[in-house]
């Protein structure tokens, strides 16, 4: 993929998001005290979960491959491993635990150094599930497991690590994809956890030559956090 394409594609995930969430605050805001503060919090984020994924690729199709040969599926990585994926049956919970040690780790040397840690994060999560009707819970559990991993693929193994393998080397572009989706989430605790994770995700594209397998495996884990988050109540 080309770095103008990636960067273009980039911009159009940021603008629809910013548009989204815009909009769903706008309309949580009006409902004022008649929810609770929990529940305008999910009807703010729920446009950007469900929306956002489904316009980039309405918008970007257009936009990207509507104009001659100059983007296609397989410049994104869509398309078919190279071989059976039957490895992701290791690589999954091996991708898991490592991204959840590296997490320990960082905790743990916050904790040695006097920070505030991340105690309360999980009850605070599932407070937030507890307290939203049911369909809209529903409907975010099922944007952030299906329809998010779906478009952070496209756009960070697809379009980033697309774009800088073809002015650094393999290993290069999957370090700096990894890095820019690390740094995504912005929550510092959050940022070892997803570092460690996208060098698997960069490294399933790079072996099936596909992000199909990488796409399996986010889904994996984001519906993981959101069974946590499901058990916590």
């Amino acid at each position: 993929m080309r770095a103008r394409d990636a960067f273009l594609l980039a911009a159009l995930v940021i603008g629809v998001g910013a548009l989204t969430l815009g909009l769903g605050t706008a309309c949580a805001l009006s409902l004022g005290a008649r929810v609770s503060p929990m529940t305008r919090v999910a009807l703010a984020i729920t446009p950007m979960v469900l929306l956002t994924p489904v316009l980039v690729c309405v918008l970007g199709r257009a936009l990207l491959m509507g104009r001659g040969p100059r983007l296609t599926l397989r410049d994104v990585g869509l398309v078919r491993p190279n071989r059976v994926p039957v490895g992701l049956l290791l690589w999954i919970p091996a991708a898991i635990v490592s991204s959840a040690l590296a997490t320990g780790v960082a905790l743990g040397v916050a904790s040695l150094l006097g920070g505030g840690g991340s105690e309360g994060s999980g009850s605070a999560t599932s407070g937030l599930v507890a307290d939203l009707p049911v369909p809209l819970a529903v409907a975010l559990a099922l944007g952030s497991v299906l329809l998010f991993p779906f478009l952070e693929e496209i756009l960070f193994r697809g379009a980033a690590h697309g774009a800088l393998s073809r002015v650094a080397a393999p290993w290069v572009a999957v370090v700096l994809s990894a890095v820019l989706f690390s740094l995504v989430h912005v929550s510092p605790m959050l940022m070892p956890y997803t570092l460690v994770l996208g060098l698997w995700l960069g490294w399933l594209h790079r072996r099936y030559e596909s992000i199909v397998p990488s796409i399996v495996l986010h889904c994996c884990n984001n519906g993981l956090v959101v069974l946590v988050a499901l058990v916590g109540l």
